[in-house]
């Protein structure tokens, strides 16, 4: 009956746009509020004899008997009618069940054909440098004398080192310990030192050179790093199948990015420390002969007090011993702390986390298989049941 009644309505809303009769009119000649033929429209309420009589008497042309027992179409006037689509999901709602639990559990089962795979993570920070703190005053001063005193741990961005060639090279060729207790190198744990069948050549060494390109090009792809800017935190997290692999590698790029920072800064100061000591050597040569210039001035010009222009030379010369005189205590500064920055050992790095083997596996994600592929079963099994209707 309800069918029957929204096929009715359906048919007159279709006469009526066609037709172009507005709400208004319509109600007005069938006696009956507008909200009334909304109703009858949507199928709402049954439209009683009196009305069918007085709608076939206004508009003769229409058979209000024709295909009253049709189905509900669900498109009607290029617009979705949501009550038919509700209803008819509603009627298969048992199909649609079926289908999505089929559909989660082939998502489920699918998962298991995955590798698993863990991902270890290590968070650290870099260690500011106390040394610059020294420089005080003469900060100014060297840098116009071409002295770098900046913190030198700044110079260098350390997600680039964590994913640089040098560091996945160590890490290629290295040997791991894996779960099952065996050391090994991950050109051998991938099977990427196996030359295909069809390579019946003898270039070992030039297949060896290969393989761990093809190893350094895959290990980029099991790291990431991530930096906070505004903390300054840095995140480095590795992805292998083995877990006890993946912390030991996260643990390993933090190792080997203090060691490089390390022994670039030394080399650093090793330069700074050669420049800085040549140029004292010239600064003193030249304060020497500021020196012995201003003192015979004033052995030549005993009464140089009594003479404007004399005394404006030896004010020159005066001054000229004295700012070479800074410049030269700066450099003796600048060398001690250069001596200093050369040998120090202070960490470069702080760890706030190290990694430790990972318990849970990162993939593949079973919920998340469930989800996605319960949701296609829905979606399929409901387009199907449309498309049926």
């Amino acid at each position: 009956m309800e069918t029957k009644r929204l096929v009715l309505g359906q048919k007159i809303k279709r006469y009526r746009l066609i037709n172009d009769i507005r709400q208004e009119d319509m109600a007005e000649k069938m006696n009956i509020s507008r909200a009334t033929l909304i109703n009858y429209e949507k199928g709402h309420t049954t439209i009683n004899l009196d009305v069918l009589n007085r709608f076939k008497k206004h508009y003769p042309d229409f058979d209000l008997e024709e295909n009253t027992n049709t189905k509900p179409k669900i498109i009607v006037d290029n617009s979705i009618d949501f009550k038919v689509l509700a209803s008819l999901l509603n009627s298969k709602k048992t199909q649609i069940v079926v289908t999505a639990f089929i559909f989660t559990f082939i998502g489920i089962s699918s998962s298991f054909l995955f590798k698993k795979y863990y991902e270890a993570e290590i968070t650290l920070y870099p260690a500011k440098d106390a040394t610059s703190q020294g420089l005080g005053q003469f900060q100014s001063l060297a840098s116009n004398l071409g002295i770098n005193t900046a913190n030198k741990d700044q110079n260098f961005n350390i997600p680039d080192v964590v994913k640089s060639r040098l560091i996945a090279t160590k890490a290629v060729n290295q040997n791991w310990k894996i779960e099952n207790g065996e050391f090994i190198n991950l050109v051998k744990l991938w099977n990427m030192d196996r030359a295909p069948w069809y390579n019946f050549s003898n270039t070992k060494n030039q297949d060896s050179i290969i393989y761990i390109e093809k190893a350094i090009k895959k290990f980029s792809t099991h790291i990431d790093v991530f930096e906070d800017k505004l903390t300054g935190l840095i995140k480095i997290s590795s992805t292998f199948q083995d877990p006890l692999l993946a912390a030991a590698v996260a643990n390993f790029i933090s190792i080997q990015v203090e060691i490089y920072i390390q022994k670039e800064n030394s080399a650093q100061s090793t330069r700074e420390k050669l420049f800085i000591s040549d140029r004292l050597s010239i600064v003193k040569i030249e304060l020497e002969e500021s020196e012995l210039s201003l003192k015979d001035f004033k052995e030549r010009n005993r009464g140089y007090q009594d003479s404007p222009e004399l005394f404006m030379i030896y004010s020159q010369l005066f001054r000229e011993v004295e700012a070479k005189k800074e410049v030269y205590l700066t450099l003796q500064q600048q060398l001690e702390l250069a001596r200093i920055e050369e040998v120090k050992q202070s960490p470069i790095l702080h760890i706030l986390d190290h990694a430790a083997p990972p318990v849970q596996k990162k993939s593949p994600n079973r919920k998340l298989f469930a989800l996605i592929f319960g949701t296609m079963g829905i979606l399929f099994s409901s387009l199907r049941e449309i498309f049926r209707y």
